[in-house]
């Protein structure tokens, strides 16, 4: 048996571990997670491969839950918690100090007439950021007969 091979990875010649009998990659960091991507872009290449992955994954989150996760890292790491907590103080104070709220439409207001006499209206309450509907108006102002209003909600 040699003593050494040649890495698949960077090209050097190494020394072989005399427990592996069939190294093709020396342990170097780079050359290793080479490695493992390439076995992952193997194993993930077949229909078996895909759904252990997705059994090992499924297995693994209802062990560690993710509310759960994050539960524990709060409570192992509460400079993090600070930090957090004082980031989302001056992003809601910067929030605050706009003069003019800035609203978020997913219909868009035109000036112009959609068919004759229909403008799309909104009012704007305080505080809200995001507004997603709209009141339709058929203005009607001819001979006293008053406008009908018709609600389009999203």
């Amino acid at each position: 048996m040699k003593s050494t091979f040649l890495c698949r990875h960077c090209q050097s010649k190494c020394q072989r571990n005399p427990r592996n009998k069939h190294q093709k990659y020396c342990s170097s960091a780079a050359c290793q997670n080479a490695r493992k991507r390439l076995h992952e872009k193997q194993t993930l290449s077949t229909p078996e491969g895909r759904a252990s992955k997705k059994k090992r994954n499924q297995k693994w989150r209802a062990k560690y839950p993710a509310h759960e996760y994050q539960k524990h890292y709060r409570n192992t790491h509460p400079e993090y918690e600070n930090f957090n907590r004082d980031q989302q103080r001056k992003r809601n104070k910067k929030r605050n100090q706009v003069a003019e709220p800035k609203i978020v439409k997913t219909d868009a207001l035109s000036l112009h007439p959609f068919d004759g006499n229909t403008y799309v209206a909104f009012k704007i309450k305080s505080g809200k950021i995001v507004k997603t509907d709209t009141l339709i108006l058929q203005m009607q102002a001819h001979l006293g007969i008053g406008p009908v209003f018709a609600s389009n909600s999203s």
